[in-house]
C-alpha cells in the first residue's frame, strides 16, 4: 500500500509536495480505513484531488507515474549516452538546472520502505532505499543502500550481488532498475509495486479497451467483466473476444498490395504506441497479437447486434478501459492512480468505483485508488473521509500546491460540494467577469 509519495521540481511542481494516504484521527467511517498491524497508523484506500483547471492535479499522479516508469525503464531503455527524460519546472529558469526528485513510503507484506531518487538532465544524483521492519522492540531504521551520484552504499541487510549490479548500472539509470533487470531477489518486490500491483491511468485512454479485452483470454475474468458491464445498465448481454495477428495481417496486406511501406508503418505505429505506453508508467499490455473485441447488445425481437469499438459509446468504452487497472489493483491489493475519473464515466458509475474500494468486504487487501475529478457529486454523495480530499491551486509564479480538506477543519456534517463551489477552500477557478463568455465572436470582439 502506499502511504505518501513527494515530487520536487517536476512539471507544475516546482516545490516539494506531498501527497498523505496516512488517516487522520477523524472518527466517521472507520471502515474507510485500513489499520496496519504492527504501526500505529491507519491508511485510507480512497483519495479525491480536486483543483481548477490547470492547476496542476494531474501533475501530482503523473509524478507517481514518472516514478513508476523510471524503476521499469531507466536501465532497459533510456539511452546509454543521452539525456534523462525528464520535466523540470520551466516558469523559473534555475529550476530548469535544479535537480528533480521523487520518493515513496510503501507497505510490502508488513515492512514500511521509503524509496526515492533525485536527478537532472545528465545522470541519477541521488537514490536510496530504507526498511523498517517491525520486531519486538522498537522500529528501526535499516538503510539498504544509498548513492551519491557514483558512489554506492550498501547496507548489511541488502544481501545480493550488490557490487555486479553496481558496475553494471549507468549514471543516467536507477540501481533499483539495473537490479531487477538482474533478478536480485531483496529488491524484486519494490520493483514489482511499481511494475505490477501501481496502475496508472493516463487521461488519453484509447488504448486501455484493448487491454481490457486482453484479460478476456482467462474465461473467469470475462464472465466477471460482462457481470460488471451488466450490472452497469449499458444495455449490453454479452461480449466476444478474438485474438488478431497484426503481423500476418499486415505482411498479407504488404503481399496484396505489392506495397512493402504498409507492414514498415505498421511495425513504425507499434513501435511508438509501445513507447507511448511506457512514457505513461506501464508496459505495453498487449502484443502484436492482440485482442481485438465487441460489445453485444439486444435489440428487437431478441435480436444480438455486435457493436465494436467504433460503433460503442464513449461512456461504455471508458467503464470498460476502467476495469483492467481495477480489477488488478483490487485483485492484487495494489494502488490505481486514474486521471480525470469522470472523463466520460456516468456520475453514478463514479460513485461506485469509490464504494467498491471504500468496502472491505468488496476490497479485502486493501487496494487503494487515488484520482483526479471535477465532479462534485463526489463530495455529497460518496462514501469519502474529510481527510480523503485533496486540493490543488496554483501560487503567482505558476507552481501547484496541494493540500487536503483537513486544513480548514470543516464540522462532520458540513455539506463539502457546496462549500468547495462556494469556494471556501480555494482550488476554483477566479473568472473576472460573470460575462467572460458573453462575446464569444471574434469579429466583433471590442480591439
Amino acid at each position: 500500500m502506499l502511504i505518501r509519495s513527494r515530487a520536487r521540481n517536476f512539471r507544475s511542481l516546482k516545490e516539494e509536495q506531498e501527497l498523505s494516504l496516512v488517516a487522520s484521527s477523524l472518527k466517521d467511517s472507520p471502515e474507510a480505513v485500513t489499520q496496519v498491524e504492527g504501526l500505529d497508523l491507519g491508511l485510507v484506500r480512497v483519495a479525491a484531488i480536486y483543483g481548477a483547471n490547470a492547476s496542476g492535479k494531474s501533475n501530482v499522479i503523473k509524478a507517481l507515474a514518472y516514478m513508476s516508469s523510471a524503476v521499469q525503464n531507466s536501465q532497459r531503455w533510456w539511452a546509454p549516452e543521452g539525456p534523462i527524460p525528464r520535466e523540470p519546472f520551466l516558469l523559473d529558469p534555475q529550476s530548469k538546472v535544479d535537480s528533480s526528485s521523487f520518493e515513496v513510503d510503501l507497505l510490502l507484506e508488513g515492512v514500511r520502505f521509503h524509496y526515492g531518487f533525485a536527478l537532472d538532465d545528465r545522470e541519477i544524483l541521488e537514490e536510496w532505499l530504507n526498511a523498517y521492519p517491525i520486531g519486538k522492540g522498537p522500529i528501526k531504521k535499516q538503510m539498504w543502500f544509498k548513492r551519491k551520484a557514483k558512489t554506492f552504499t550498501f547496507g548489511k541487510k541488502l544481501v545480493g550481488d550488490n557490487g555486479a549490479i553496481e558496475r553494471l548500472t549507468r549514471p543516467n539509470s536507477l540501481f533499483l532498475s539495473a537490479a531487477a533487470q538482474n533478478n536480485h531477489e531483496a529488491l524484486l518486490p519494490i520493483y514489482k509495486w511499481f511494475a505490477e500491483t501501481f496502475q496508472f491511468v493516463p487521461r488519453e485512454r484509447m488504448f486501455l479497451p484493448l487491454a481490457t479485452a486482453e484479460m478476456c483470454r482467462i474465461d473467469e475474468i470475462k464472465s466477471l467483466i460482462i457481470r460488471i458491464l451488466q450490472g452497469a445498465d449499458l444495455g449490453i448481454t454479452g461480449l466476444k473476444v478474438e485474438e488478431v495477428d497484426l503481423l500476418s495481417q499486415m505482411r498479407r496486406a504488404a503481399i496484396d498490395k505489392a506495397d512493402k511501406s504498409i507492414l514498415e508503418d505498421g511495425l513504425a505505429l507499434l513501435e511508438r504506441v509501445k513507447a507511448r505506453t511506457k512514457e505513461g508508467g506501464s508496459e505495453f499490455p498487449f502484443s502484436e497479437k492482440m485482442h481485438f473485441f465487441s460489445i453485444l447488445h439486444s435489440g428487437s425481437a431478441s435480436m444480438m447486434t455486435a457493436f465494436g469499438p467504433n460503433s460503442e459509446s464513449d461512456g461504455t468504452l471508458a467503464l470498460f478501459g476502467l476495469l483492467r487497472p481495477l480489477l488488478l489493483a483490487i485483485g492484487s491489493g495494489g494502488t490505481a492512480c486514474i486521471d480525470e475519473l469522470d472523463a466520460s464515466l456516468h456520475p453514478l458509475l463514479a460513485l461506485e468505483i469509490v464504494r467498491l474500494f471504500s468496502d472491505p468486504k468488496r476490497n479485502p487487501r486493501g487496494a487503494q485508488v487515488i484520482f483526479t475529478t471535477h465532479d462534485t457529486n463526489i463530495l455529497g454523495r460518496a462514501p469519502i473521509r474529510r481527510d480523503q480530499i485533496w486540493f490543488t491551486e496554483k501560487d503567482s509564479a505558476g507552481g501547484t500546491h496541494l493540500y487536503p480538506l483537513t486544513d480548514f477543519k470543516p464540522r462532520k456534517n458540513e455539506n463539502l460540494e457546496r462549500g468547495y463551489l462556494q469556494g471556501r477552500y480555494g482550488a476554483v477557478p477566479f473568472i473576472g467577469s460573470p460575462d467572460f463568455l458573453a462575446n464569444p465572436n471574434p469579429e466583433k470582439a471590442e480591439r
